[in-house]
C-alpha cells in the first residue's frame, strides 16, 4: 500500500440503499481521517445555527437510540 492510502477491502450494499464498507489505511491515511473527522465534529458543535448537529445529554434524545456503534461479528 502507498504511504497515504485509503484502500476500501470490502464493499458490501444493503437492500435499503445503505452499505457496509471495510476499508484498510496506513498510519499517515489513518491520521488524516481523525484530523478531518475531529476538526469537522468541532465545527458542527459550535455552529449554532446548526440543528442538525448539537451535544447532547443521552436524556435529550428524541429516539432514546443509543449513540454507539455496534460491533460487527
Amino acid at each position: 500500500m502507498e504511504p497515504g492510502m485509503i484502500q476500501v477491502t470490502r464493499l458490501e450494499e444493503n437492500e435499503d440503499g445503505s452499505a457496509n464498507l471495510e476499508i484498510e489505511t496506513d498510519r499517515e491515511a489513518t491520521r488524516f481521517l481523525v484530523e478531518v473527522g475531529l476538526t469537522r465534529l468541532l465545527e458542527m458543535a459550535v455552529d449554532k445555527e446548526n440543528d442538525l448537529y448539537k451535544f447532547e445529554d443521552e436524556n435529550e434524545r428524541e429516539d432514546n437510540e443509543p449513540t454507539t456503534t455496534p460491533k460487527s461479528d
